[in-house]
């Protein structure tokens, strides 16, 4: 019996054997493993109300023939969320949480219809696309849901809704979705306010078959018998009262700047330098552009023209107007940049910048400026950062944030002077002011900053480009969370220099500091945060009309330490940096920044007071004195930002 099952077992492994060897025959048709395309999602609108359809498109792209078909059966799953939960089936009917693309298809479009009854107000909903493997574009958009089309009147690229004496704002009615009908606004001055207006319109017109309007360029009047800021209301109704698209807001209120109240001291206020700081400087060749932009505050500004140095804290006519990053919402001033997973391609992103995505700087969370950082309508570079996973340049975080530079040369490297974030060379005899403002970052755990450190660490000499030996100089920062209420909401301002003994500063080092208190309480409004590198010798920091702290080589020999700031020692001169850092390179534990950017994005073209930690920054200027020379260096001179 033993034998005849040992017989049995040897002819079953024969046969198992034979078979196997005919599967693999050369000649035999194996499937191939499925190979990934890439996808997009589209959908044909952004702005629904009841009733309505919204359509949802996967569509196979990124071959040049166009004709790439999907080579397996996909299932894409699909959300519709808000920053209160999923709301799939609160707003629609029958959204499909699961989409398959079959084999063989290139493209696939569902259609979700919106309630027909129930919404109450308005939504932005995040609909949301994910299939494994798969790289998809347009992965995620809002979609605003309500139950009409809301009608509004709003300050043209002007979300803050402020507007100084004697300066000039725009009026917009708009509609988001195009109107059967004309549409007519009414626009009613609070009793006694009419007078602070010239060339207010009594009422803005839609016409039908478009979505807005503006109004003639409208001028806030200036008053010498007023000193205060106050707020004026403008009451709006439409025509009819029960229109079908209602009025998202009845009234409209401007903060109007008084240009007549009393100076602060010279720390507390910009006056000191700038008669009006929000006044644009533009290039003679960028004007038009301006225009078109539909700005009208604005300085032609020439190379060597003097500083306006306003409350004469300067040395007269010592500081002339050299170059600037004024972040216009111009073409010749924008550039596009396509997010790290390849989801999102900005069209904001600011020429004469790149990406600061360093190990320092990537702690916590990693830099995505695509999605993180734009220039908004009003012209400001918006930094913000938000917990959410995002791959960078040193792995994947749980956090995405912003970081920029600019000036950045690399010794060695025969391009570099050709990148267009290299626009600017840094040396002494220049003075750099960056007016910036921070909001919604208080107690977040972030660490905002405005610095700038020596090129010599790029490719330079071993015996300075070791941090800190090749200098660094913060012209501001921010710790959110530091145990000193004062301190907290304020800026502190520090240079960091390296010990005699190159490569050994370390933690322990000379960096003389100060904290700017005296601006307590005021850093979410605009402040002048600047730098001086006045020779080889000096280097001065300071805020708005006030020098706050001044360093020279001397103090820096008496204390143990090397001097780095000089031509000879960064021959490629310092490079600015901005950052939103993460403070003690620690995960940030704060509720209002768990959300995706295009819902921060959203939040903040609506609500400018959103707790959403960012570094705004209007713009950055640089001056010369006669002792400038930019040594022959090359550099990008032909890229005007201003």
């Amino acid at each position: 019996m033993k034998k005849i099952l040992e017989w049995t077992y040897l002819w079953m492994l024969l046969i198992l054997v034979a078979v196997s060897m005919s599967g693999c025959s050369d000649d035999d048709n194996v499937s191939p493993l499925a190979e990934p395309v890439p996808l997009k999602m589209t959908l044909n609108s952004t702005d629904l109300v009841m009733g309505e359809m919204l359509e949802i498109t996967f569509d196979v792209t990124g071959t040049e023939e166009g004709k790439k078909t999907m080579n397996e059966d996909l299932n894409i799953r699909l959300s519709a969320t808000t920053d209160k939960g999923a709301v799939d089936q609160l707003v629609f009917d029958d959204f499909p949480s699961v989409v398959t693309m079959k084999q063989g298809e290139t493209t696939k479009t569902v259609r979700v219809p919106v309630k027909k009854e129930g919404l109450n107000r308005e939504r932005s909903v995040e609909i949301s696309a994910f299939a494994r493997g798969y790289r998809m574009a347009g992965a995620l958009q809002i979609v605003t849901v309500s139950d009409y089309h809301y009608s509004k009147v709003s300050l043209k690229n002007n979300a803050d809704n402020t507007v100084k004496e004697g300066q000039t704002f725009v009026l917009v009615a708009s509609v988001n979705t195009t109107l059967r009908d004309e549409l007519t606004i009414t626009i009613t001055p609070k009793a006694g306010e009419g007078e602070r207006y010239e060339n207010l319109p009594l009422e803005l017109t839609i016409p039908a078959g478009a979505n807005s309007v503006e109004s003639a360029p409208i001028t806030i009047i200036k008053d010498v018998n007023t000193t205060e800021d106050e707020e004026l209301t403008l009451d709006l109704a439409t025509v009819p009262v029960l229109s079908r698209y209602p009025l998202q807001a009845t009234k409209l209120i401007i903060k109007k700047i008084d240009i007549h109240k009393n100076m602060g001291s010279e720390v507390r206020d910009e006056r000191w330098l700038y008669e009006d700081a929000d006044q644009l400087f533009v290039s003679p060749k960028n004007e038009a552009a301006i225009k078109a932009w539909g700005q009208t505050n604005y300085q032609v500004m020439n190379e060597g023209d003097p500083h306006p140095n306003s409350g004469k804290v300067l040395p007269e006519g010592k500081w002339k107007f050299f170059r600037a990053y004024e972040f216009h919402k111009i073409s010749s001033c924008l550039t596009t940049k396509e997010s790290n997973d390849k989801t999102y391609v900005s069209n904001e992103y600011p020429l004469g910048f790149a990406d600061q995505n360093t190990a320092a700087v990537e702690t916590a969370g990693s830099v995505d400026n695509a999605k993180y950082a734009w220039v908004t309508d009003e012209g400001y570079l918006r930094m913000i950062s938000l917990k959410e996973r995002t791959p960078g340049n040193n792995g994947t975080k749980d956090f995405g944030t912003s970081a920029f530079y600019s000036c950045k040369f690399m010794r060695g490297n025969v391009n570099s002077p050709t990148w267009a974030s290299s626009n600017i060379r840094i040396y002494p005899g220049m003075r750099i002011e960056t007016r910036a403002r921070i909001r919604g970052a208080e107690n977040s755990g972030m660490l905002p900053g405005i610095w700038l450190q020596g090129n010599e660490q790029v490719g330079g000499d071993s015996q300075w480009n070791v941090w800190p030996d090749f200098g660094e100089i913060d012209v501001m920062e921010n710790n959110t969370k530091h145990g000193n209420l004062s301190y907290r909401r304020s800026a502190e301002q520090t240079f960091h220099i390296g010990n005699t003994a190159p490569g050994t500063g370390g933690s322990r080092h000379y960096n003389p500091t100060v904290a700017v208190t005296d601006i307590a309480g005021t850093i979410d409004q605009f402040q002048i945060y600047w730098m001086e590198w006045v020779d080889n010798q000096t280097v001065r920091m300071g805020v708005n009309g006030k020098t706050t702290i001044t360093i020279t080589e001397a103090q820096a020999l008496a204390n143990g330490a090397r001097w780095p700031f000089t031509d000879k020692v960064n021959t490629e001169g310092l490079y600015y940096i901005l950052t939103m850092m993460f403070l003690g390179k620690q995960a940030p534990n704060y509720p209002s920044m768990e959300m995706s950017y295009l819902t921060a994005r959203n939040m903040l073209k609506n609500n400018p007071d959103a707790l959403i930690p960012r570094m705004e920054i209007d713009w950055v200027r640089f001056y010369i004195d006669d002792t400038y020379t930019d040594h022959d260096m090359p550099y990008r001179k032909d890229l005007i930002l201003y």
